[in-house]
């Protein structure tokens, strides 16, 4: 509790009820964004994307970015990314998992 008062007095609340509050809306903002990824763009594409909103492409900033990544990371593109990734490890000599025709059986492959 001392820590606490010390925390009001510094920064300035009102009183305890009012730090709490502060707190407890932090940690429920920290819990939703446990799954987000902060994403930086140039103030170009920022202003694009903007533009993009208020002309009614889009819902909102976050809407037109899910919208970007979504046209980007197709299943294609992902497993073309898997497939490389399979081929370096094996390239560098480290165990890779493959699928054998099809089946989901898998093998270890070491060269």
């Amino acid at each position: 509790m001392e820590e606490i008062d010390a925390l009001v007095r510094t920064k300035g609340y009102a009183n305890r009820s009012e730090f709490l509050r502060a707190a407890a809306r932090a940690l429920l903002d920290a819990q939703q964004q446990q799954n987000a990824i902060t994403v930086e763009v140039a103030p170009l594409v920022k202003e694009f994307i903007g533009t993009m909103v208020n002309r009614g492409f889009y819902r909102s900033q976050a809407h037109a970015v899910q919208a970007a990544i979504d046209s980007f990371f197709t299943e294609e593109r992902v497993k073309e990314a898997f497939m490389a990734m399979k081929r370096m490890e094996i390239a560098a000599g480290k165990k890779a998992d493959v699928e054998i025709e099809n089946r989901t059986s898998r093998q270890i492959i070491t060269p």
